[in-house]
């Protein structure tokens, strides 16, 4: 999908053909393919640099079979790492992550941090100008130079800067690579809610099919990751959910098999054999099957400590909704989930994003004891009438369409059920706006990616990648207060500068952290409002943030939404 034009793909694969129809895929597509695994570093370094990448993307991180001495041998100008390890790689070596605000706040950011300071030192400046008029200029902010990584503050997180991409850092194929059966696709442009009712239907079979031991009025809980990302705390808040809900389950994976009668014994030592009992076991499914049967789940529970990824991706293209609680600043792993119900839904994300462990388990107990199921009974479709004879080079007719459920061999009548309540509200939403939703326009996440990058070559060529005394996009200088302006703290008509410590200004004081996402609001809509065109906000220095020139709600707006998750 990238711009061939303007755009040469080199991929560099250092571990070995697995025989896979993915790798075969990346090996047809890439612009130039080099299977290195095989090869010393040293010639992989040369070989880089012969082909003179200008960026290089470190997809593994510190992750099994890596190979990060290539990267501080630094073969390229300009390192980004992506996707593969979820958290900062703490290198003088990596210049960028490719992220968004809500897995890498802001303030979270060395880079940002020290620009923050910067900036109340200038105001602070300011204002002492402004109150000895008579005296001389105060000296400019000193320039911090780097942060200590040991410093006390425990303020930031992340050594490299960021490339903020405007709706998530995730990326997928699912719009492209997981289509509905055919009895769906062939409704996919029917007028009123026929797709919607045939998607019910299809839920309402899979599910008898593989649960015929629930009864209807059964709320399925689901979580599909991997059982070593079950923490106690976690455990403990969903048999608090299965107490308060009698009527749901949850269902889990045998991801290990041996999970599954640990996690029972101790459920059993928790909460007792009753709750115990509704902890219900599948195996894991092959890929396209597994997204296909998400849709049976009337919600997905996640997991806090280390997110969903790829599932949280697989379980909202079914449509099913996902409660999420990105319980860490600091770890990245633990925000993902909430990331990308943001691209999934916009600003309706607080639905299904909470800030604390009892919004986790009341929204849960809500979506499960609010739920409704009511049916109804219609004839099957009639299939349609003999077609006349088509001609010799004509195209085969299509099939008659037939009904989804088998109708009751008595009565001939098919039983439709339809849910309602919070949950199949979000659900309704999720399936029926998927193919417009930012979440799945691989395109559109392509080509922000790439202005991403565009820009950190561009910074390299032009040798303005430190932090300077900042100048807003007309030009003028809005540290100092030289333009009359007091840009931290004049536009609400609140002064809220005072004397505590500067690493206050990205602490556990939400109230900083709200004028944090003003100001950086504020500077982008004054680029923008001079260039809506622009690809790019990128102070010297600083991280890059992309633009999408058709977006109603860009990053930047997320920094002051997620601060609204902890109300409940």
């Amino acid at each position: 999908m990238h711009d061939r034009r303007r755009v040469r793909v080199f991929c560099y694969a250092t571990t070995a053909a697995d025989g896979s129809a993915h790798r075969a895929k990346i090996e047809r597509e890439a612009g130039v393919f080099v299977a290195c695994a095989a090869w010393p570093t040293q010639r992989i370094v040369e070989r880089i640099a012969a082909d003179g990448i200008h960026v290089l993307v470190n997809l593994n991180g510190y992750t099994k079979g890596a190979r990060n001495e290539i990267f501080a041998a630094r073969p390229a100008p300009v390192l980004v790492a992506f996707m593969g390890f979820a958290g900062t790689l703490g290198a003088g070596w990596c210049d960028y992550v490719v992220a968004d605000p809500v897995v890498c706040p802001p303030w979270t950011v060395r880079s940002e941090v020290r620009a923050g300071r910067r900036r109340r030192l200038a105001a602070a400046a300011a204002a002492a100008a402004a109150q000895g008029a008579q005296g001389p200029r105060p000296p400019p902010p000193l320039d911090f130079g780097e942060l200590d990584p040991e410093e006390d503050a425990g303020a930031w997180v992340y050594t490299e800067r960021m490339i903020y991409m405007p709706h998530t850092y995730f990326v997928n194929d699912h719009r492209q690579g997981f289509r509905e059966d055919d009895e769906l696709r062939a409704l996919a442009a029917a007028p009123g809610d026929a797709l919607w009712r045939a998607e019910q239907d299809a839920r309402h079979r899979m599910r008898r099919e593989l649960f015929p031991q629930l009864g209807d009025g059964v709320f399925i809980f689901a979580n599909f990751n991997q059982l070593y990302k079950i923490d106690p705390q976690l455990f403990r808040l969903w048999l608090r959910i299965l107490e308060r809900a009698p009527s749901a389950v949850v269902w889990l994976l045998r991801f290990p098999a041996a999970g599954e009668d640990h996690l029972r014994r101790v459920a059993r030592e928790w909460a007792g054999d009753a709750v115990a009992a509704r902890l219900v076991f599948t195996d894991v499914a092959p890929k396209h099957m597994h997204i296909k049967r998400g849709r049976i789940a009337d919600a997905f529970l996640d997991t806090t400590e280390c997110n969903a990824h790829t599932t949280a991706v697989d379980i909202l293209w079914s449509g099913t909704p996902v409660l999420t609680w990105p319980r860490h600043e600091h770890k990245l792993c633990s925000r993902v989930a909430a990331s990308v119900v943001c691209a999934a839904v916009g600003a309706d994300a607080g639905q299904m994003v909470v800030g604390d462990a009892e919004a986790y388990v009341d929204r849960a107990v809500r979506w499960a004891t609010e739920a409704t199921y009511t049916y109804e009974y219609a004839y099957p479709p009639a299939d349609a009438a003999p077609a006349p004879a088509p001609a010799l080079d004509a195209a085969p007719a299509a099939a008659p369409m037939r009904g989804i459920l088998d109708p009751d061999p008595q009565t001939g009548l098919v039983q439709h059920k339809l849910c309602g309540g919070p949950a199949m509200d979000l659900r309704f939403r999720l399936f029926m706006q998927r193919d417009q939703s930012r979440l799945f326009d691989t395109q559109r996440w392509t080509r922000n990616l790439e202005r991403g990058l565009e820009e950190a070559w561009r910074r390299w060529v032009a040798g303005d990648d430190d932090l300077i005394e900042e100048e807003d996009c007309d030009g003028r200088d809005d540290w100092d207060g030289r333009d009359g302006r007091d840009d931290w703290d004049g536009r609400d008509g609140r002064d809220d500068r005072d004397d505590r410590d500067d690493c206050d200004l990205i602490g556990d004081d939400v109230q900083r952290r709200v004028e944090w996402s003003r100001w950086i609001e504020d500077d982008i809509a004054e680029c923008l409002a001079k260039d809506p065109k622009a690809p790019v906000f990128a102070p010297p220095g600083r991280s890059i943030w992309v633009c999408d020139e058709d977006d109603a709600m860009p990053a930047q707006t997320w920094v002051r939404e997620m601060l609204a998750w902890n109300k409940d």
